[in-house]
Order: C-alpha cells, then sequence, then structure tokens
C-alpha cells in the first residue's frame, strides 16, 4: 500500500457532512473532522480519487464524509451519497442472506451443498463439502479468481452464478473440506447460488428484499448484469508504474463474493440494522461473528493467526471484527468494535490506498476518548 506525502489539500476538493444527533435539536459539528482530515491528507492525492468515510456507535452515525474527486476529469467530489464497488466487504451480507434463510427453516448449515444444489458435482474425496464450509473458507474447492480459472478474459467478465456453478462442477477440489483455512472467492459465489434456488429469485433481488429494503437502504444495489451503473457512483482509478493516475475497471456479473454498490450514509443504516438485530436474530448475528472450527475441532487461524466467520475476520485479541475489501479501481474496509459498538467504514476509488490503516486510525481516535 503506498503512503503519500502531499501539501493540504485544498479545502474545495473535501466535503464534509455535519450530521443530527438524536435527542438534539440542531446539528452537532463534527469534533473528529480536523483529526480524520489529517489522516486521510497524509495519503490521497491532490485533484486525484479519495475517501468516504463512516464512523458509527450503537447504530448512530457520527460521521459521514466525503474527501477527494469521485471523477477526477469532472471533478465532482465525493460525498456520502457517493456510491462504491464494495468488492469483498460484500460476503457477510451474503452471509446475513444465508442466514435468513436458515431462520426461515429453509436451510441446514450442516448439510451437503448438493442437497440444496444438484448441480454442484465436484468430486470430493471424504465427506462432502456442507454450507458451513463454505461460509467459512474451509472448503478445500477451486478458486475462478485464481490460477484454477481457465477460460478467457471475456469469459471471466460475463460469468454469471449458473455459469460459474457448472465451471466449478467441473474442477478438482484442492484438497478435502474441513482441514485449512483458503480464503475462496468461489464459495461465496456458490453460497448466492444457494440463496437463488431455495428463494426462486435472483440473488440481488433476495438481498434488495429481504437486506437491503428492510434496512431502510434504498440507494444500494447488486451489479448482476440487470442493472446499470447510476450516475453517483464513483469512477475507479489506479496509478501506473511511474506513478501517473489512470482509470481502472473490471466490472463482473457474478454475484455473492462482491458486486454490491453502497454509500456511506447507506452503510450507516446497514450497521444499524445489524446493531438493532432487525435482520437476522440476535443469536444468529452472534454466530456470524463467531470463528468457525475445523473438523479437528481446532479453531479456524489464517497467517495472521486471526478466525473467520460469516464475511467476516475474527481478529484474534481485540473483540474486533473486520472485512476488507479490493478489486480493479476499489479499496474497502469494514471494522465493528463488538466491546464498544463502534463501526468504521472507509470506502476508496483508488485501489492502493490503505483503507484498512486509515479505518484503524479514526477508530483508535474515536475510542481513545471514551
Amino acid at each position: 500500500m503506498r503512503f503519500l506525502a502531499h501539501p493540504t489539500l485544498f479545502p474545495a476538493l473535501f466535503v464534509f457532512l455535519v450530521v443530527s444527533r438524536p435527542g438534539l435539536g440542531a446539528p452537532e459539528e463534527d469534533t473528529h473532522e480536523r483529526e480524520i482530515r489529517a489522516l486521510i491528507e497524509a495519503q490521497i492525492e491532490r485533484h486525484g480519487p479519495g475517501v468516504a468515510v463512516l464512523v458509527s456507535r450503537k447504530g448512530v452515525p457520527l460521521h459521514l464524509a466525503g474527501y477527494g474527486l469521485a471523477d477526477v476529469k469532472s471533478e465532482t467530489p465525493i460525498t456520502p451519497d457517493s456510491l462504491f464497488d464494495l468488492a469483498s466487504v460484500s460476503k457477510h451480507m451474503t452471509g446475513v442472506a444465508i442466514l435468513t434463510l436458515v431462520e426461515q427453516g429453509k436451510l441446514d448449515l450442516d448439510k451437503p451443498v448438493g442437497n440444496y444444489l444438484a448441480q454442484f458435482k465436484v468430486p470430493v474425496k471424504g465427506r462432502a463439502v456442507t454450507v458451513n464450509d463454505l461460509l467459512h473458507h474451509v472448503s478445500g474447492l477451486a478458486d475462478y479468481t485464481s490460477d484454477d480459472w481457465d477460460g478467457s478474459d471475456e469469459e471471466f467478465a460475463a460469468l454469471t452464478n449458473e455459469a460459474h456453478l457448472k465451471w466449478i462442477s467441473g474442477t478438482k477440489p484442492r484438497r478435502a473440506p474441513g482441514l485449512k483455512y483458503e480464503y475462496n472467492n468461489s464459495e461465496y459465489a456458490v453460497l448466492a447460488s444457494i440463496v437463488e434456488k431455495i428463494s426462486g429469485q435472483s440473488f440481488a433481488q433476495y438481498a434488495h428484499d429481504h437486506l437491503f429494503a428492510p434496512a431502510g437502504m434504498t440507494q444500494t444495489f447488486i451489479l448482476d448484469g440487470a442493472a446499470k451503473l447510476p450516475a453517483n457512483t464513483v469512477k475507479g482509478y489506479a496509478p501506473n508504474s511511474k506513478g501517473k493516475l489512470k482509470r481502472s475497471t473490471s466490472p463482473t456479473v457474478i454475484t455473492g463474493d462482491g458486486s454490491v454498490y453502497t454509500s456511506v450514509r447507506e452503510l450507516s443504516r446497514w450497521d444499524k440494522a445489524l446493531r438493532d438485530h432487525s435482520l437476522i436474530s440476535r443469536r444468529s448475528q452472534d454466530l456470524a461473528w463467531s470463528n468457525g472450527r475445523y473438523d479437528n475441532g481446532n479453531p479456524i487461524k489464517d497467517d495472521d493467526g486471526d478466525g473467520y466467520g460469516f464475511g467476516w475476520t475474527i481478529e484474534k485479541k481485540r473483540h474486533l471484527v473486520s472485512h476488507s475489501g479490493s478489486w480493479n479501481g476499489t479499496a474497502t474496509y469494514l471494522v465493528l468494535d463488538l466491546e464498544n459498538a463502534w463501526t468504521v467504514a472507509v470506502l476508496s476509488n483508488d485501489e492502493k490506498t490503505d483503507v484498512s490503516d486509515l479505518a484503524e486510525q479514526i477508530l483508535a481516535l474515536f475510542r481513545a476518548r471514551d
């Protein structure tokens, strides 16, 4: 990740939204604005792409702001309503969709994937791959976003969930399930296919009806080929090898592992829905925020010693759950402090921005004043 040392950004490039707080008549100025701005100025370029930031506590937004440009050519600023591709931060939303089906009595997490998808016919040795294996990245399956993919770039861009299911059923697994954690985008694409099969709806439509609309997220959508990008969607960028900024984009139509488009204002509503347990029960949400286990009973550990829940990295020491997202033209990070009820999201339209570092620093600012 790059850290850029630049002069103070022109004030005109920054958009700051004052948020009304419950119980107060007049809007209250964000006391952390100056400190947050200083952190961001140390990373993003003058006249370049930037970030949108959310800080909330107990589901109440305390800071909603945009910094930098959504479109460099037109000099359109980023605002709290600018739409970003969440990339893999989308995965925990797929986890919530799965849990709604569990609560409806239509899905058992411990059942084989083949019980729900007759087309899933990967020749796995040992026991069958379960829904839980997919959620925790321990399935041992091939990954379409890795060297396992043997198709063309054009086929990749046009890959649907149905075509992905056919592709993965023609692959050999890397290993038997339940033995090793290995991050895998194909698993969450298969989860979306399970949602579609059980619900009879497209994953995008199911997410709208059962997740986004109930949470009050009127602008959030999943790009699956049926929707077009609205005008308030940011343009994606990346620096080339010479440090010059260039457009960066690689839209796909596969769902479940990414492709949710939303804003920090919409994310504040999503955060409230999670905190209030209005989408899934407290028990289900606690399960989503809990680490999984291997078949031998040991907890999941990645290379950093962290675990993995339902689309969440379960950080080992600090009562934090988080997830990052990275794709052409986007970098995203969402972190929740479960003990102190803080939430921080940082979304960037520069794929090289160190959004996780920014989010951690912003979280530290607010936690220091508890």
